[in-house]
């Protein structure tokens, strides 16, 4: 689990420090010295700090969820993703965390498992393997030949009298080989 960044404030309290959801400039600047951009860093800890918190919630249950909530675009999170290796680490635990509450929502009835399955392999690396899995047993049923021979014809009705002689024309043939 990548670390939660804490900062000092006074002797008894810590303060995590996180973006706000109103993508303020207050987000893009240090408050000790009201420098603007004062480092990627401190703001890559923030960010963090931020996805974590927000994926705690039951009620985060996709990524582009937290994009719209923190006014962060969805495809410069996945740029941060590739770049930052803190930014990765956090992104992989808050997807697995997602899948777990869609997972948990769906086994409590509160999600439809239907939708809280469909995409799962997004979010959890072992759902992919598990539908590959799956998808491969199903090709290799339909792979096998079924084949089915169905009788439409109406048996014969035979008297008696007919079945006995059938019998005993079957008797006779045996009874000469």
């Amino acid at each position: 689990m990548p670390k939660k960044i804490t900062k000092k404030v006074d002797n008894n309290t810590t303060e995590n420090s996180m973006l706000s959801k109103n993508n303020s400039w207050m987000d893009f600047v240090k408050k000790e010295s009201l420098l603007a951009n004062p480092g990627r860093t401190e703001w890559r800890e923030r960010l963090v700090n931020t996805m974590l918190h927000w994926a705690q919630s039951e009620n985060a249950l996709e990524i582009m969820q937290f994009c719209i909530e923190y006014k962060i675009s969805y495809f410069s999170l996945r740029e941060w993703v590739k770049k930052y290796k803190d930014i990765k680490e956090a992104y992989e635990y808050v997807k697995m965390m997602v899948a777990c509450h869609r997972r948990t929502g769906s086994m409590t009835k509160k999600l439809d498992g239907n939708y809280a399955y469909r995409d799962m392999h997004m979010y959890d690396s072992e759902w992919h393997a598990i539908n590959k899995y799956h998808a491969d047993l199903k090709k290799e049923e339909e792979k096998q030949a079924h084949t089915f021979i169905i009788n439409t014809d109406r048996p014969a009705v035979v008297t008696k009298q007919e079945m006995e002689e059938l019998m005993k024309e079957r008797d006779d043939q045996q009874t000469t080989r």
